[in-house]
């Protein structure tokens, strides 16, 4: 019987194998046959394998390929019907009886689809937000590029089958992940204000519960830093914009503290994406700590710094008169 161990060895195609085999199933028409006899030489060799080796490695090239095929968009029946009679001409053409290694294929895909740990569940928002809670575990310990869907799938006790059903793909399942969490963190900071204080009490309430709720979703700032280089001017746009929808009663309530005199007079957003910014270092330090301390520690120093400088206005002598008013 083979084990798990071995399937994960047998799963493994190499980066450029897996460049190669996206290029032949993404052919408008069907591939040059030379190219892939080239592409199954480099994967199985020049000789059969023996014990059932080129089996496992057929089954597990063709699960790559299914992989491919939804990562890429190129779900047509007709990529699909070609990459399956691909792979049973070569199992035949390798010494496999076909009509057998088709009810193996058949059975193996079948299996997977239902999951063993699901079959007969109603899939509910239950299944859904379990998904979405593996993944974050998964892609926060892997990182995106790292993290696989059968890891999700198997972090989540679910089939991998059921993981397609709810998300079409690992990168859509990123993006909703992103997508719903920053839904989580505007309805903490809209929740949060009460809009009959004052504006510096709102600044301060903001903060507190925009810190708590990284306390609690620590996985998911971890991810946000993590991605950034692929998915940070999306992800920025995405919960800093939404952010800013959120707040038209602090911005309100700012630009009436300025005309009173209260606030100086300067332009919100820049205000606003420069304290952010600042914001971000000060969740970075936190991070690297491992989340060992709560970001809430370090509200009195932000808020002393948003609202009051890192300048000591008591300061002796002429520098005291170039202090800010």
């Amino acid at each position: 019987m083979t084990t798990a161990r071995d399937m994960e060895k047998y799963s493994q195609l190499d980066q450029d194998k897996r460049a190669a085999l996206l290029s032949l199933l993404s052919q408008d028409a069907a591939a040059d046959p030379s190219a892939w006899q080239l592409f199954w030489q480099d994967v199985l060799g020049d000789e059969a394998g023996s014990g059932g080796e080129d089996l496992e490695t057929l089954f597990s090239v063709f699960e790559e390929g299914i992989s491919q095929i939804t990562l890429a968009n190129l779900e047509a029946e007709a990529v699909i019907s070609q990459w399956v009679k691909e792979v049973i001409r070569i199992a035949k053409r390798r010494g496999s009886d076909q009509a057998d290694f088709s009810e193996r294929l058949l059975t193996r895909q079948l299996s997977k689809q239902v999951g063993p740990r699901d079959q007969g569940r109603p899939q509910t928002a239950d299944t859904r937000e379990k998904i979405l809670t593996a993944a974050l575990e998964v892609f926060s310990a892997k990182g995106f590029h790292g993290t696989t869907v059968d890891e999700i799938a198997q972090r989540a006790e679910l089939g991998k089958g059921t993981v397609y059903r709810h998300f079409h793909s690992k990168k859509g399942l990123f993006s909703e992940l992103i997508r719903s969490k920053v839904a989580e963190l505007e309805q903490a900071v809209a929740g949060a204000i009460d809009p009959r204080t004052d504006v510096l009490e709102v600044i301060e309430v903001y903060l507190r519960s925009y810190f708590a709720f990284f306390d609690r979703n620590r996985n998911l700032y971890k991810v946000l830093i993590q991605e950034q280089s692929d998915f940070g001017a999306e992800v920025k746009a995405l919960y800093i914009g939404n952010i800013l929808k959120k707040v038209p009663l602090l911005k309100r309530k700012i630009l009436q503290a300025a005309k009173s005199g209260l606030l100086k007079q300067m332009d919100f957003h820049t205000v606003f994406y420069g304290v952010m910014g600042f914001i971000d270092g000060i969740m970075q330090k936190w991070l690297a700590s491992d989340g060992e301390y709560s970001l809430v520690d370090d509200l009195p120093t932000v808020i002393e710094t948003v609202f009051y400088g890192f300048v000591n206005p008591e300061l002796p002598g002429e520098s005291a008169g170039n202090q800010p008013r």
